[in-house]
């Protein structure tokens, strides 16, 4: 007897499936009762058994923030055959099959989640969305680029008045002394961006951002896109949540 077509598509898609190491796997069961317990969680929709470029950018975020406590990274697989496993959730949140990968960020005390908008394929990468994280949630991710202390500093000085920024300022420039070489290149983009600030007030965030976006959208090299890059993702400690 021949095997049906679900039982072949089942053992392809076994086959073709790729691990999400530190990725939680959730159900229709599960999903109430795991999600509110995190500061943030971010939940990708997918098919039964995912694989390709974006499944692998995506178990990127678990393996890069496995010491984040507040953040749980998961994933839902949706069946669209047979008992049509987690499809509720899918419909609950309207995420159709042609949305797939689909990645929301809920937020404890938040009914609706963020969705993670990529405009191009291109754009669902780790960086990306590790970056949307950090913005909405007020989780702390190390970006490419970033020093750990220097963001604590940015997040302390866009919630401080002109006279706690200056003293923040000379905090960040006594810090930047003690950094090795290889991290001093970063520093100064955090201390000039304060400067900046202080010059022109917090539209210079928005400003330089629009700009650095600019640039990226053109023709550079991987160094130069690198670099840029890692500004960008200074810059994003210094917004506000409701910026991106």
């Amino acid at each position: 007897m021949l095997p049906s077509i679900a039982v072949i598509l089942l053992v392809i898609g076994i086959a073709g499936a790729e691990d999400c190491k530190g990725c939680v796997s959730l159900d229709s069961y599960s999903f109430d009762k795991v999600i509110p317990k995190f500061k943030a969680a971010t939940v990708k929709f997918d098919v039964a058994f995912p694989y390709g470029d974006k499944h692998m950018q995506y178990a990127e975020i678990a393996a890069a923030t496995k010491n984040a406590n507040d953040l749980l990274v998961a994933e839902i697989r949706v069946k669209d055959y047979g008992n049509k496993d987690n499809s509720d959730l899918a419909a609950r949140y309207n995420i159709k099959s042609e949305d797939f990968p689909a990645v929301l960020l809920f937020l404890q005390g938040k009914t609706e989640p963020i969705p993670f908008v990529a405009d191009k394929d291109t754009d669902f990468t780790a960086d990306n969305i590790k970056r949307f994280i950090k913005t909405k949630s007020g989780v702390y991710l190390g970006l490419p680029g970033c020093v750990e202390q220097l963001d604590r500093l940015a997040e302390e000085f866009k919630f401080s008045g002109e006279k706690e920024r200056k003293e923040i300022l000379n905090k960040a420039k006594v810090f930047e002394e003690t950094l090795p070489d290889v991290q001093r290149a970063a520093a100064k983009v955090y201390v000039k961006t304060m400067e900046r600030i202080l010059e022109k007030g917090d539209v210079f965030v928005q400003t330089e951002q629009t700009r650095i976006e600019g640039i990226l959208k053109g023709k550079l090299s991987n160094e130069k896109k690198r670099t840029m890059e890692e500004k960008r993702n200074i810059l994003h400690s210094f917004l506000y949540r409701d910026e991106l």
